[in-house]
């Protein structure tokens, strides 16, 4: 049997095809529960997902009526996306997690088919939040999943922290038995892309992102952002390359550092991560980031392992993969 999993965030959506494991088939569409936001209506989204799944069976060779079983995750299970789920509270493990999928039946864009939806999580009950403890809510869709994916693959032992870059930055701590422990999020490549793109520094950092790691830049943005605060220490970026003339790949490499170090600031007191010399953080994103997280951390003693780009190709749909076969459900037949 094939199964099909799904998942999408704000502004993509993506279709992958499994038979035994094996991935034989993927489409991508730059469509999100975003177009929902904006219409009103998630038509233009359910449209999507159908045109995706044909487009992947096209490219499996297979039929769209061959897939067994859909999994969907991410944005996807939102008010925003085909169906809502609600956030399960952290901590929970991952046979927790594969125990709260949800069964639906979607006809209208899967036909007879099941539809097993994963639920986001997030770090509290919604009766125990006050107004005195909200610094430590937070929530996740989709990043459960790939924590999902990263655990059945990469098989850690002992406290771990997940680091997934991405317009929402994600820190996940896992403890001793494999228990989610809840996320915290910055939006750190939502304020690079915007001060990249958007910014009195976009000139300065040639409207492009560091394809190259530059530790000298990258430490200066670091020290800069810990003794200026970021407001400011964004504007010693246009100063330097006034002044220094740097290169746009060094003032892109001084604004990652800069944004960067303050999450590192934050990760190294906040109680979600406790003794984190003692804690494995490995490590996704493209390369550069993984070597900019892998400087700040070693800098600190704080053990690092890198996960290669393969397997983040795949993350999402292995995580599904891993938490429908805990569920029972025949993704290996």
């Amino acid at each position: 049997m094939i199964t099909a999993t799904i998942d999408g965030g704000t502004t993509n959506t993506r279709v992958l095809l499994w038979r035994r494991g094996c991935c034989i088939g993927r489409a991508v569409a730059p469509v999100g529960v975003r177009v929902t936001a904006r219409e009103g209506s998630p038509a233009t989204l359910f449209a999507t997902v159908r045109e995706l799944v044909a487009e992947a069976a096209r490219q499996a060779g297979v039929l769209t009526a061959d897939i067994g079983l859909f999994v969907v995750s991410g944005m996807l299970t939102s008010n925003l996306g085909l169906v809502e789920i609600p956030h399960r509270v952290a901590p929970l493990s991952l046979d927790d997690l594969a125990a709260a999928l949800e069964e639906r039946r979607l006809p209208s864009v899967f036909g007879d088919v099941p539809v097993w939806l994963v639920p986001g999580v997030k770090n509290r009950a919604d009766a125990d939040l006050t107004e005195e403890n909200c610094l430590s809510m937070d929530m996740m869709r989709g990043e459960e999943t790939e924590a999902a994916g990263l655990l059945d693959q990469v098989r850690p032992s002992g406290r771990t922290v997940l680091v997934l870059p991405g317009s929402h930055d994600k820190f996940i701590p896992v403890d001793g038995q494999g228990r989610l422990g809840g996320c915290l999020t910055s939006l750190t490549g939502e304020l690079l892309q915007s001060l990249t793109e958007h910014s009195i520094l976009a000139s300065s950092v040639g409207r492009g992102f560091a394809s190259r790691f530059l530790e000298g830049p990258f430490l200066r943005g670091v020290e800069w952002g810990r003794k200026a605060g970021v407001g400011h220490g964004a504007f010693l970026c246009r100063i330097h390359e006034q002044f220094f003339r740097d290169t746009p790949l060094e003032a892109q490499n001084y604004l990652l550092g800069l944004l960067l170090g303050d999450e590192v600031e934050e990760l190294a007191c906040h109680p979600l991560f406790p003794q984190p010399e003692e804690t494995l953080f490995v490590l996704c994103g493209r390369p550069v980031l993984q070597q900019a997280y892998a400087c700040l951390f070693a800098r600190r003693g704080w053990p690092v392992k890198l996960v290669d780009a393969a397997l983040q190709e795949t993350l999402a749909g292995r995580g599904a993969l891993a938490l429908a076969a805990r569920r029972g459900l025949p993704v290996n037949d």
